[in-house]
């Protein structure tokens, strides 16, 4: 996994239009598989964000400047809310996912007991609310970076 800048995805997602973030996802995938830990991440949640930007692109291309009420009717704006309101729970669960996989992961194995190895524990409350930029944050530091202990000293990342 490589190193990014947060404010450099910053402006790639508001330069892409929101588009950087399935692309965040996608590109990721395979290197948070890598990661030690326990869980992985399947493909299917990102197959469902996919299909989300695929249907929102399509029906706005063919609703064009017509209201959505009017193109596919009040029922088809609510199952399309509903679609995006379950991906986006369905998302928030894959970041939650992602934080336990970079903790498992930057924690090292001691055999001598849990008192004396430092766990990383990541924000949840980071997490809700700046999903993929806090988590490259937390690779960047925790995965790709150096780290140090208590007086300075770099510490191996596992």
């Amino acid at each position: 996994m490589k190193r990014r800048r947060v404010l450099v995805m910053i402006v790639f997602m508001i330069v892409s239009f929101g588009l950087y973030y399935p692309i965040w996802w996608f590109r990721r995938r395979a290197g948070l598989n890598r990661l030690n830990a326990s869980r992985k991440l399947p493909l299917w949640p990102l197959l469902l964000l996919g299909t989300l930007f695929a249907l929102q692109f399509g029906v706005a291309l063919a609703a064009g400047e017509t209201p959505l009420e009017q193109f596919l009717g009040d029922g088809g704006v609510l199952l399309l809310s509903l679609f995006q309101l379950a991906v986006g729970i369905v998302m928030l669960i894959q970041s939650f996912r992602v934080k336990d996989m970079i903790e498992e992961h930057a924690t090292p194995d001691s055999t001598s007991g849990p008192m004396f190895v430092e766990q990383v524990q990541l924000s949840g409350l980071m997490t809700f609310f700046f999903s993929i930029f806090y988590l490259q944050w937390a690779i960047n530091r925790y995965v790709v970076g150096d780290r140090t202990d208590v007086d300075g000293a770099p510490v191996p990342v596992a």
